[in-house]
């Protein structure tokens, strides 16, 4: 399947399996803007119990936990730390997912590689103040969006269903109760938060030659309005990795949500616009790199971001990862703009 489970070794048919690992990384880093030299931590334990059936067969609960130090977006579940507790039932009829996973969409999402310290733009932000991004214990702010992939809903809990793959290709459907996460971009103040989404994606991977393509196309729509649109293509060869990604999003009918004064101004810009990224990684042994450029957009607003990230990680040992980056951010916000890059250094605990 897609969702590949972390099961290191083999297991005989109708047994228990069971496993855990757990990733710990620290990261320094020094800015040419405010704040000049920041330093972040962050962790996370994944564990699991299931019983296998046979080979195609089997059913898994995860337990997952995670939590961070001095993020400048504290997003994850309650803040400065979170859990993911959810299901997996993985059958010849498919793959049922119940709990706190992100949406298909997100799932089958590839866009730029990412390696080590700055695997994701939103770190970025722990490095380069960008005023577009923000949460916090005060205010949620995302006036334009912070990755290809349709995250608005995080790991709100939900339902995913993905079909067999038939000939390197499967669709998958996801239904959110309530939408409202601090892993997705919603302000828990707006009135639309905790209505429900829906989202859909198709995955295919296949074989062109000497080349791996990895194709997604995904849908989303949340409480009714928001109508979002993401695609994404990589291609591997050899050591080489390409990737591009793209999303739109738009409100379809009357929107009143924005009038309400007390929440942060352009709170909900991601609603209304678009981002798309473009890199390309190289790996060899224990060595890992990647270079990557995203922009986001609000529509009808000069509220922007433009992202270059440059990542490395070696793997010293199977506990051990130095890491090095660097990050450009130009960013315009509510008629101010600002432009800096930053250096970090890090170091990854595996165990």
């Amino acid at each position: 399947m897609l969702l590949a489970l972390a099961v290191s070794s083999e297991v005989k048919a109708g047994e228990v399996i069971y496993g855990a690992e757990g990733h710990g990384q620290a990261a320094y880093g020094y800015a040419d803007i405010k704040p000049h030299h920041y330093g972040v931590g962050k962790g996370n334990i994944d564990s699991f119990i299931g019983y296998e059936f046979d080979e195609n067969n089997e059913v898994t609960l995860h337990a997952d936990i995670m939590g961070g130090i001095d993020k400048e977006l504290k997003d994850y579940n309650q803040g400065d730390w979170g859990e993911e507790v959810y299901g997996v039932a993985d059958t010849i009829y498919g793959q049922l997912m119940i709990g706190q996973v992100y949406n298909v969409a997100s799932l089958f999402h590839n866009g730029a590689p990412s390696v080590g310290v700055l695997s994701s733009n939103s770190d970025v932000a722990d490095f380069l103040h960008n005023p577009n991004w923000k949460r916090n214990e005060k205010e949620t702010r995302f006036a334009t969006l912070t990755s290809t992939d349709i995250n608005t809903d995080g790991v709100a809990p939900k339902i995913n269903y993905i079909t067999p793959e038939f000939y390197g290709t499967a669709v998958g459907f996801t239904w959110t109760p309530d939408s409202y996460n601090r892993r997705g971009l919603i302000n828990k103040h707006a009135g639309f938060a905790h209505k429900d989404g829906f989202n859909a994606a198709v995955y295919s991977d296949h074989r062109l030659g000497n080349i791996n393509s990895k194709t997604s196309l995904g849908y989303g729509q949340y409480h009714g309005n928001d109508k979002e649109f993401s695609i994404s293509q990589s291609l591997n060869r050899g050591n080489w990795t390409i990737g591009v990604g793209a999303r739109k999003t738009y409100i379809d009918g009357d929107d009143k949500a924005k009038a309400n004064r007390a929440l942060p101004e352009d709170f909900d810009g991601y609603r209304e616009g678009y981002a798309w990224n473009i890199g390309v990684g190289y790996e060899i042994g224990p060595f890992s790199s990647a270079l990557s450029y995203f922009k986001s957009k609000q529509k009808d607003k000069d509220n922007q971001n433009e992202v270059v990230v440059w990542s490395n990680q070696y793997q010293l040992n199977k506990y051990i990862d130095v890491m090095i980056a660097a990050a450009g951010l130009n960013y315009r916000f509510a008629g101010d703009k600002d432009k800096g890059a930053a250096g970090i250094i890090g170091l990854g605990v595996n165990f």
